[in-house]
C-alpha cells in the first residue's frame, strides 16, 4: 500500500493573495508545511501541487517534490485527483492544506492509523475540541458535528451545534486542514457536481457528505492552531518564527 501525501498550493488565494510564498522566518510557507508533512511516517512521499510557476520554482529549487497541475482545478481535491490520474501508484492520498504551518506529523500518523481501523473506507479528517469564542464565531474554521460512529454530519463556518433556545456550545470540534481518501473515493468526488450546501458554505467537505460519502473524523487532543488565512494569521505565524 502506497501512501502519497499532497499539499496543494495556488498563489490566487481570496484573503491571502501569495500567501503559500509568504515569508514565515527564513523561507515561504509552502516549505514550512513540506517540512512538516515529511516528518509524518506513515507518509511514503510528499509533493506540492501548484497551478502556479512562482510556487513551482521555489519548492523545485528547494529541492523537493513538486508538479505543476492544471490551474482550472476549482479546489485541492481536485487538483490532487488531477495528479492521481496521472500516475499509476498511490492507494491512499492525504490532502495537506498549504497554511497549516503548525502541522504535526504525529496528528497525521494517527488520521492515518484511525482511518485503517475502519471497516468502511472512503474518506477522513481531524479535528479537536475548542473553546475559545474567538476561534469558534470566526468563519475561517469549520465546525464539525458527528453521529455515534464518529463520521461527520455537517461542517460549518457557523458555531454548532445550537440549541432549541438559540444558545451556542461552550465548545465545539473544530476541523483541522487535513483529508485522507482512497483512491476510489478521491478520484469520485473530483468527479461530483458542486452541491448545494457546499456552495452556501464554501466549505469543498460538504460535497463528499451531500453525496453520501462517510467522512470519518479523527479527534485529537494536543493540536496548536494556526491556520494561515488572512493577514493577522500571518503576523502571528511571523511571530512564532521570527527570523534568526
Amino acid at each position: 500500500m502506497k501512501i502519497i501525501g499532497c499539499i496543494p498550493s495556488r498563489y490566487a488565494s481570496t484573503r491571502l493573495p501569495g500567501k503559500p510564498l509568504c515569508t514565515i522566518g527564513n523561507k515561504p510557507m509552502v516549505l514550512h508545511v513540506l517540512d512538516r508533512a515529511k516528518k509524518a511516517k506513515s507518509l511514503d512521499e510528499v509533493i506540492v501541487l501548484t497551478d502556479d510557476k512562482r510556487i513551482y520554482k521555489v519548492v523545485a529549487e528547494a529541492g523537493e517534490a513538486v508538479a505543476m497541475t492544471d490551474p482550472a482545478c476549482a479546489n485541492g481535491t481536485e487538483r490532487i485527483a488531477a495528479y492521481a490520474r496521472g500516475k499509476d501508484s498511490g492507494d491512499i492520498f492525504v490532502n495537506i492544506q498549504g497554511d497549516e504551518v503548525l502541522l504535526d506529523a504525529a496528528h497525521v500518523d494517527a488520521l492515518l492509523k484511525g482511518f485503517l481501523a475502519r471497516p468502511q473506507r472512503e474518506m477522513g479528517t481531524l479535528a479537536h475540541w475548542v473553546d475559545d469564542p474567538n476561534i469558534l464565531n470566526a468563519a475561517t474554521s469549520a465546525k464539525v458535528v458527528l453521529d455515534l460512529a464518529g463520521n461527520a454530519l455537517y461542517f460549518s463556518r457557523n458555531c454548532i451545534p445550537v440549541t432549541q433556545a438559540g444558545e451556542l456550545p461552550e465548545r465545539a470540534l473544530v476541523q483541522i486542514g487535513v483529508y485522507i481518501y482512497t483512491r476510489e473515493t478521491l478520484l469520485r468526488v473530483a468527479t461530483l457536481p458542486q452541491s448545494p450546501l457546499e456552495m452556501t458554505e464554501k466549505l469543498e467537505q460538504l460535497r463528499a457528505v451531500e453525496h453520501g460519502i462517510q467522512i470519518s473524523v479523527t479527534q485529537v487532543y494536543d493540536y496548536q492552531s494556526l491556520s494561515v488565512d488572512t493577514a493577522s494569521d500571518l503576523r502571528k505565524a511571523q511571530i512564532l518564527f521570527p527570523t534568526s
